[in-house]
């Protein structure tokens, strides 16, 4: 059976700050949060530039303005695809009071040669270290 999903990623930009989020991934290991832009799976019907909206509603609490695809990637997870789509976004927030989801611990804004110091998976890293931003 041929199994594929589609994951967006929202990459918010402010002035020359990039906002990333403390997500609690496991509280079975001594650090469980690991730093990530806002992401996840679109739904059955929805469009990717919806999903990634979405998305920045679910997990901040704000509305987003997408302003561009910046990359697209794709990798196997068993015998599953996943293909994605990371979209340069902004928000327009008076504030940094974001109302998070739960499982969210913190974040942070933070500038592009910071990204080495908070984003781990480094698939992610070399993918950006490619984009434009």
């Amino acid at each position: 059976m041929k199994n594929v999903y589609i994951k967006v990623k929202g990459i918010i930009k402010k002035d020359d700050r990039y906002l990333v989020l403390k997500r609690w991934v496991d509280d079975r290991i001594p650090d469980p949060f690991v730093w990530e832009f806002i992401d996840g799976q679109i739904e059955h019907g929805e469009a990717p530039d919806e999903g990634v909206l979405r998305q920045i509603r679910e997990q901040i609490g704000v509305e987003g303005t997408i302003e561009k695809i910046e990359y697209t990637w794709s990798q196997m997870l068993g015998d599953t695809q996943c293909v994605g789509i990371a979209y340069l976004c902004s928000i327009e927030a008076e504030d940094d009071s974001f109302e998070m989801s739960e499982e969210y611990g913190g974040f942070e804004w933070i500038k592009r040669e910071e990204f080495p110091y908070y984003i781990e998976n480094r698939y992610v890293l070399n993918d950006l270290e490619k984009a434009v931003l």
